[in-house]
């Protein structure tokens, strides 16, 4: 059925007329809706792929990137074994709330094989998944083990870590070999850099920087230690892994650049938005051009291993290897390293988007479509030098499959427009459940007809065929398709393995009005097919929800959340009010992902693991911050103080410091920060000279202090330092004690102080450091100045550093640090009378109690409760506190996970 994520139709405007005329005639179907034109470079170039061709002098058909992963499965029998089953979904998760535009799987160790019986599952997993998506964050996942005592429930990936360091959409990222001893990645995006990033604890070990348009692709050329960028500026360029230095730039083409590199012979292969295809040598001479390979857009290049027992294939003349291209005009195609057109493969009926061949099954590949599938192609050898193929298996999506990888494991990935992660699996043994299983093909088929219902007053009933002629009519496996039942359409879909169409339903929206939503920041304008109005506040007011069917819902409630500055944890209600009216399903809990990000519902099963029945409430999934600030009155009291140091004091400011200091301050105040570049001396200024102020002088210190940790380029502090940043967190906890310790009021200063350490939660690299030194941290916290200080925005910003700590150990198995923060809790509310404060107490012990991953940890903590008597300051036990409305419902939550 063609469906496209909502969002790609801005890009159709810009490209060829010949594309747009076949997307046209072969998808009627489906709601297009206008959207802003400045927005349509952002999706206009083609995505920028890489990938390193093996020699072909090897009698191996692996590459030598991805044969490091082999030994995960001791023998590639299995895989040809397994190469006729289909794939089935073994786990879904979302924790990027926009598209996932890129995915890569990174190893997590040097792997070996010592044994020839085993098997993929039982091992342990020594690499992990690395995510790229449009909310600018990069996501790494972690594939927990599994007892084999257990039922099969599917694998289990938990984020790990999420990685804010790019200022905008991120579009591409790919392992890094180069260094044994640290285990990296490089991503790419559209603030025009390209990072390479330490696994472990995700700060950022080298940025590289030149390009003048995002960057879209990237791939290690690991012989080399060079890395390979392609952006939309038109040019690929060779980059020095360990010093950041452009190697080679190449400018040919026009717009986006696919590209392909080959080891032997040494050789470029670039597609563009130019149609052509183009192979280059090594230092850059264009050798050969195809021109217009494609009749549109080139978005994808991968290199194919041939046949080998084939006749062809013993044949001098035949090639051994195939370079894959994917394109707009909806083919895939294959050529030989001479530029021969070897085969071409139809099936998709929207945009290709991706191409990637299997390193493990001999003549496999796998694509990713707009039409929202994936599909699985085997490749046959008809006759010398030509190719034939076919899609064996078509796996449905709700949204634009963006991406599609292969795991070590013989798994596959694929990324969604939807801002799902899905990994499938050819082994029953560790597939969702069938229910799990086929919840999802269901919503990715509503979803399909949905956007169908949305666009069906176009349709013209009468010539679509007649449902007495669908015998005669065959489609490709997945395919749906619209035919005519007395006065209605109705929506079928081709399944390959029962080789007839099924009944998918009846599109009913024709009759169907939409609704006009005159757009916000969150909501662009346009028709809706829904605008709920929500209550919010004790106020009881209410604010419109516009929504979609073919939106995700778990999307819309978060954009919500942004706009009415709703906390997240009300994510799940909002979620479910909008499935509830209008009729979509609900997703399937058993294939979420239980982290510090995940969604409410996710926690349900840990509550039934406690025996305390539904929650009302949900634990915190995202820190609080604190970003909002007179900067520009910090800035003027920063010049005032610093008048007051003698001209020859350390801490005195030059003429060109004080510059430094007002260009930095500048865009710290710019209502687009977040995307500011600050150069070296500012930060110099900001974090080396002003640390060395006195506290009587720390006021405006702070403030700047606490904007700028939650800036993406903060990690440059880290590697100044050398200490991951922890210097800076010792000056502000000296600040704090000094402030603690004063007989002065010095509120303003603690005020700051604890800010700068809440903010310092967000980004992971930060949170990092704040983990490490937990335990000096929490110590500082515990003064009464801190605990029972008479400014409730003190006693807040306390409670909400203590629940950022919460969500922090939500997927650590730290007991101590969790213990501490519970006692700190209990001070606080002790005597605390202000509901804000105390309700967010209530937050910080309720997901401390429900996050612990280990039952161990779940009986100390409550052991830990029990001690401190923790019941005693919970409501109805305590009378400074209200026991109704929310905090009731959170106290409640509380003691039944105390029981």
């Amino acid at each position: 059925m063609p469906f496209r994520g909502e969002s790609l139709e801005k890009l159709r405007e810009a490209e060829t007329p010949r594309t747009k005329q076949k997307q046209v005639k072969k998808r009627q179907e489906i709601h297009t809706e206008k959207v802003p034109e400045a927005n349509i470079r952002c999706f206009l170039p083609a995505t920028l792929r890489l990938s390193v061709l093996p020699s072909h002098s090897s009698p191996s058909p692996l590459s030598p990137r991805s044969s490091r992963f082999l030994s995960f499965v001791s023998s590639r029998s299995a895989f040809f074994a397994m190469a006729s089953s289909p794939f089935l979904l073994a786990f879904e998760g979302a924790v990027h709330s926009k598209a996932v535009r890129c995915v890569c799987v990174v190893s997590k160790n040097a792997l070996s094989s010592s044994s020839s019986s085993a098997s993929a599952s039982s091992l342990k997993p020594s690499f992990e998944l690395v995510s790229g998506s449009l909310d600018s964050s990069v996501v790494v996942w972690s594939l927990e083990e599994t007892p084999a005592s257990r039922a099969p429930t599917g694998l289990v990936f938990s984020p790990r870590l999420c990685l804010q360091h790019h200022r905008d959409f991120v579009y591409c990222v790919a392992p890094c070999t180069a260094d044994a001893n640290i285990r990296s990645f490089f991503s790419g995006g559209k603030d025009k850099r390209a990072l390479r990033i330490a696994l472990d604890d995700g700060r950022v070990l080298m940025e590289y920087t030149g390009h003048e348009g995002p960057v879209c692709s990237l791939a290690e050329v690991a012989a080399s230690s060079c890395l390979v960028t392609g952006s939309w500026d038109g040019s690929a360029r060779l980059w020095n892994i360990a010093s950041g230095e452009c190697l080679r730039k190449l400018t040919q083409h026009k717009h986006a650049v696919s590209v392909l590199t080959l080891r032997e012979p040494q050789l470029l292969v670039t597609g563009s938005q130019d149609k052509a295809l183009n192979f280059w040598s090594i230092s850059g001479h264009l050798q050969k051009t195809i021109p217009d390979a494609h009749d549109d857009i080139i978005r994808a290049l991968d290199y194919l291993s041939l046949p080998s027992s084939s006749s062809a294939s013993s044949s001098s003349s035949s090639p051994s290897s195939a370079v894959l291209s994917a394109s707009n005009d909806q083919l895939v195609k294959a050529w030989s390293l001479d530029g021969s057109l070897l085969a071409q493969f139809e099936g998709h009926s929207a945009f290709v988007f991706d191409v990637t061949a299997s390193r493990l099954r001999a003549n496999v590949f796998f694509t990713a479509s707009d039409d929202c599938t994936c599909k699985v192609w085997e490749v046959q050898d008809e006759e010398s030098r030509r190719l034939s193929g076919r899609a064996t298996q078509t796996l449905l999506h709700a949204a634009t499959v963006w991406r599609v990888a292969e795991l070590p494991t013989g798994d596959i990935v694929t990324c969604c427009e939807d801002g799902k992660l899905r990994v499938w699996t050819q082994d029953e043994a560790r597939a969702l459940p069938v229910a799990a299983r086929m919840q999802q093909e269901s919503e990715a088929k509503e979803a399909q007809a949905a956007a169908a219902a949305k666009s069906a007053s176009s349709i013209d009933i009468a010539s679509l065929p007649d449902v007495s002629q669908m015998t005669s009519i065959r489609g490709q496996d997945g395919e749906m398709k619209m035919f005519r039942e007395g006065n209605m359409a109705t929506v079928y879909t081709w399944k390959q393995s029962t080789g007839c169409w099924e009944r998918v339903g009846e599109v009913v929206g024709a009759a169907k009005q939409s609704t006009h939503y005159e757009g916000d920041a969150y909501f662009e304008a346009g028709e809706y097919d829904h605008i709920f109005k929500v209550e919010i506040g004790e106020s009881g007011a209410h604010k419109p929800l516009p929504f979609r069917m073919s939106d995700n819902p778990l999307v819309a409630a978060e954009k919500f959340c942004a706009r009415e500055g709703i906390n997240k944890s009300c994510l799940e209600q909002i979620t479910s009010f909008i499935r509830r009216n209008t009729g979509l399903s609900s997703a399937p809990s058993s294939s979420s992902v239980t982290s510090a990000s995940t969604p409410a519902s996710d926690l349900k099963d840990q509550w039934a693991s406690y025996g305390g029945g539904v929650s009302k409430v949900a634990p915190l999934m995202q820190v609080f911050t604190f970003a909002k600030g007179n900067f520009e009155g910090a800035g003027k009291k920063i010049m005032e103080f610093d008048a007051q140091f003698p001209e020859d004091s350390p801490a005195h400011l030059t003429a060109l410091e004080k510059q430094y200091l007002l260009d930095a301050l500048e865009k710290i105040q710019s209502p687009s920060f977040m995307k500011k570049e600050f150069r070296a001396c500012e930060l110099d200024v900001i974090f080396e000279k002003l640390a060395v102020w006195p506290s009587s002088k720390a006021v405006p210190v702070m403030d700047v202090w606490r904007a700028l940790a939650l800036h993406p380029q903060y990690h440059a502090v880290h590697r100044k330092s050398g200490d991951h940043g922890w210097m800076t967190v010792v000056v502000a906890l000296r600040h704090l004690k000094e402030a603690c310790a004063s007989q002065a009021d010095e509120t303003p200063l603690i005020l700051c102080c604890l800010r700068f350490l809440a903010n310092l939660m967000d980004l992971t690299t930060n949170r990092t450091v704040m983990l490490r030194h937990a335990n000096v941290v929490l110590e500082s916290l515990a003064s009464d100045r801190v605990l029972t200080n008479p400014n409730k925005n003190v006693r807040l910003t306390a409670a909400s550093l203590l629940a950022n700590f919460a969500v922090a150990f939500a997927t650590k198995e730290e007991t101590e640090g969790r213990i501490k923060v519970l006692k700190l809790l209990r001070g606080l509310m002790e005597r605390e009378g202000d509901a804000d404060v105390f309700y967010r107490c209530l937050l910080a012990v309720l997901t401390i109690l429900a996050t612990p991953p280990q039952p161990q940890q779940r009986r100390l903590l409550r052991g830990a409760c029990q001690e401190i008597d923790m019941a005693d300051v919970l409501p109805p036990l305590n009378q400074n506190i209200p026991a109704e409305g929310r905090i009731g419902d959170a106290a409640q939550d509380i003691l039944l996970l105390l029981e």
